[in-house]
């Protein structure tokens, strides 16, 4: 049992590094195509001077790509977990202030154009959701065997999968309750 347990955190670990990987980099292919609103996306949050909001939309997918990378690669991996775990704290940060402020109205800028979200509470969880996933790489670890590298990158997969059908359920319009009728 006691040889079992480092095996499932390093599983964990690439599991957390691969769906976090694809998703960084699904976010940033998105946001390299919509380049022109990003500025608006950011500037909405009205967190930043005007004068960053552009350095930021500039820095944004270049940072989560070179992420999304490291993290599939295995390259660095506290480092670089620790670095996109600070990246989702301050995506949290954002959401939460802007939602505290009663701004639930706003794009997220999550980086999916076809199905936008507003701000929402589910939105902070499902963040905080993701850099829980990288918990488990945040300590140093040797280098995995075969076995647990494709189950942990199996398991990334379906997580990754699983990600993408949430945001898809979450971006769906709202149907009204029952008995009301539609105007």
């Amino acid at each position: 049992m006691a040889l079992l347990v480092p095996d499932l955190i390093a599983a964990a670990g690439v599991a957390g590094r691969t769906c976090l990987g694809l998703v960084f980099l699904a976010a940033a292919a998105q946001k390299f195509r919509h380049w022109r609103i990003l500025p608006g996306v950011i500037a909405n949050y009205r967190l930043l001077p005007r004068a960053l909001v552009a350095p930021a939309s500039a820095l944004l997918p270049p940072l989560e790509l070179v992420l999304g990378a490291m993290l599939l690669s295995g390259f660095a991996q506290g480092w670089t977990a620790l670095a996109a775990v600070l990246l989702l704290a301050l995506f949290i940060a954002a959401m939460a202030i802007n939602l505290r402020r009663g701004r639930m109205d706003i794009d997220c800028g999550c980086g999916q154009s076809f199905l936008k979200q507003t701000l929402s509470w589910t939105l902070v969880t499902r963040n905080a959701v993701l850099a829980a996933l990288l918990l488990p790489s945040l300590g140093t670890s040797a280098p995995a065997p075969m076995p647990i590298l494709v189950a942990g990158s199996s398991a990334g997969l379906a997580f990754f999968l699983l990600y993408l059908l949430l945001n898809i359920i979450c971006a769906l319009p709202r149907l009204p309750a029952r008995g009301h009728r539609f105007a």
